[in-house]
């Protein structure tokens, strides 16, 4: 169900299960945080005291929790808003490792505008007690100082664009202030960086949780342009088939700071929860009612939406009342609705293709970027084409590895989908320069330094004919019955290849033969096996051993040289073999009966 209804006559019904849940553990959440340590507080860097101070108003705010109104709480907010102040420098931003920078203040400024919403909510009932008006009054300070430097400041991501609009909109909407809407006017006329397939252009879910996504809403709903929830609306819809069994969300085809974690799938429980409800979707409120089956990532700040968004607090469409009813026989994992887990799904912009059958999930990735400008920050310059689930056991990383001019692995900037799998495809290029020509030669010797792809030198590259080499490399990766066939050609240059599979530690695999000095293993036989209880991921075959082509992985000059890796995690297995022709590669999954 897809249709978007218009809002309901009757009295909305609250969630009072949910509501409790979050007060519950807001206040388990700030019990830690007010057992940190003084000089630890005297130390939180300007956007860590802002969420800490905001979870502090926000239970002290709460009549049902524990700390409604207590001494311990005040003095903590106190403690905090000293820290705020002394970190404002003279141009009202906030320092740090970007120094005085706009969109890192508007992070905190974000926050502090939904303090002062918190508080002035309560104003306008009367409730507000204790310290929160002098609360109110020293945060309002803190953005009146901030404003001119924002209005007037930069940004160096495309998601900053709309953090600070969002902060603008906010402080706008609590003090008007004329230069605003047309700054913010500005900003958006440049067009959300939205792809056809509704990811942004960072293909980030950290971002699309942490900021894109809950800054439009704020725009949206504090500035007046409700036209900006249908970016948010498709960019859901879009990260629906990409969640998975463990509570993650698939991020390997992201340009952004994701390279270092598995994302967990938390964060988006406010935003499936307020479509649901505004647009009494039932999709997004199965999403929702399983995400509530995973621990809740910043409850108190969650709480504070809740307050500010009525939306958040309703009762989720069609949905039973417990997020238990997601959960399996045991008790302890939360099982995807039907809703996040359709057969196949694809986002043809990011190279990025999900086939499920049965308890198996395939995952192909084909949208690599380049390495042009070096080591990248983002995993879509990451040479993980393919993982493979069955059940508990996952094979999270397949790649491929040639000798070919130390470029590097496979990565697939190409795909051809089909209805039954999906083709990717590279070719190197590498050579040997010769002579220069005579017309371009130069008595002094010093030629323009010029990057040749791999390194830069003086030897004027352009300039001069060249032998090159080849090495193109096709992967095929199909799905027959219950089986996924993973099809390696290989046309030029004649090397030596390594195919590394790594699994997901927690396991126990099997016939293959151990590496005493890597700590991984090879397969050289028919079948290995990779089991994590009943479940099991069968692969092969493998190749016979060669001295000539080792089982190890080469990330490339371009890490190498600085000492580095991007090597995967887990528990490895290789199979290796030259780029003469064809090889099949079964990957199957089962399960065994207790």
């Amino acid at each position: 169900m897809h249709s978007v209804k218009g809002t309901s006559m009757k009295t909305p019904l609250i969630d009072d299960a949910f509501l409790g849940r979050l007060v519950d553990e807001s206040d388990h959440y700030v019990k830690a945080l007010l057992g940190m340590n003084d000089g630890a507080v005297a130390a939180l860097p300007h956007r860590a005291a802002m969420a800490r101070l905001l979870a502090l108003v926000t239970v002290y705010s709460e009549p049902s929790s524990a700390f409604y109104q207590q001494e311990e709480a005040a003095g903590a907010m106190a403690a905090c808003l000293d820290r705020l102040e002394l970190l404002q420098g003279p141009t009202g931003l906030f320092d740090g490792t970007n120094l005085c920078s706009p969109p890192d203040s508007a992070f905190t400024v974000n926050d502090l505008c939904l303090a002062v919403r918190l508080i002035r909510n309560q104003e306008d009932d009367g409730t507000a007690a204790g310290v929160l008006p002098g609360v109110d009054e020293r945060l309002n300070g803190i953005a009146s100082r901030a404003a001119d430097a924002m209005i007037g400041g930069g940004v160096h991501t495309p998601n900053h664009r709309w953090e600070l609009c969002a902060a603008l909109a906010q402080m706008n909407q609590l003090h008007p202030v004329a230069e605003i809407p047309p700054r913010i006017s500005e900003w958006l006329a440049e067009g959300i960086d939205q792809l056809p397939d509704g990811m942004y252009s960072e293909r980030s879910p950290l971002y699309a949780t942490a900021v894109t996504n809950p800054s439009l809403i704020t725009i949206a709903d504090c500035d007046g342009r409700p036209e900006l929830l249908n970016n948010v609306r498709r960019n859901l819809a879009a990260f629906l088939p990409w969640f998975n069994t463990d509570g993650s969300v698939e991020s390997v085809f992201s340009r952004r700071q994701d390279q270092w974690l598995v994302f967990h799938a938390a964060p988006f429980l406010p935003l499936y929860r307020r479509f649901a409800n505004q647009d009494c979707r039932e999709d997004f409120a199965a999403a929702a009612r399983w995400l509530e089956s995973l621990p809740i990532d910043e409850p108190a700040h969650l709480l504070a939406l809740t307050r500010v968004d009525p939306w958040l607090g309703q009762a989720l469409p069609g949905m039973p009342p417990s997020s238990a009813d997601f959960l399996d026989d045991a008790g302890t994992g939360a099982q995807p609705p039907a809703a996040l887990t359709p057969s196949k799904a694809s986002l043809d912009s990011c190279g990025l293709y999900r086939f499920r059958r049965g308890a198996t999930v395939t995952t192909v990735f084909g949208g690599c970027d380049d390495l042009a400008s070096g080591v990248s920050s983002g995993l879509a310059s990451n040479p993980t084409f393919l993982s493979f689930g069955h059940g508990s056991a996952l094979l999270s990383s397949v790649r491929l590895s040639r000798s070919f001019f130390d470029l590097g692995p496979f990565r697939s900037g190409t795909t051809v989908p089909s209805d039954d799998g999906v083709q990717l495809s590279e070719t190197l290029e590498a050579g040997f320069y010769l002579p220069l020509p005579v017309e371009k030669r130069r008595t002094d010797g010093i030629y323009a330094l010029e990057h040749e792809g791999r390194f830069s030198a003086g030897m004027g590259f352009s300039n001069r004919p060249a032998v090159i080499h080849t090495l193109e490399t096709k992967a095929s990766i199909l799905l027959e019955g219950d089986s996924t066939i993973l099809e390696l050609a290989f046309d030029g240059a004649d090397t030596a290849f390594a195919l590394e599979l790594t699994f997901r530690p927690g396991g126990t695999l099997s016939g293959v033969e151990a590496l005493k000095e890597s700590g991984a293993s090879q397969l050289v036989g028919e079948s290995g096996r990779y089991q994590v209880g009943p479940d099991v991921i069968e692969f092969g075959p493998g190749q016979p051993a060669d001295p000539d082509a080792p089982p190890r992985y080469n990330p490339g000059e371009n890490y190498r040289y600085l000492g580095g890796t991007n090597a995967a995690d887990g528990v490895r297995a290789y199979i290796t073999g030259r780029t003469r022709g064809t090889f099949r590669i079964t990957l199957r999954g089962l399960s065994l009966e207790s």
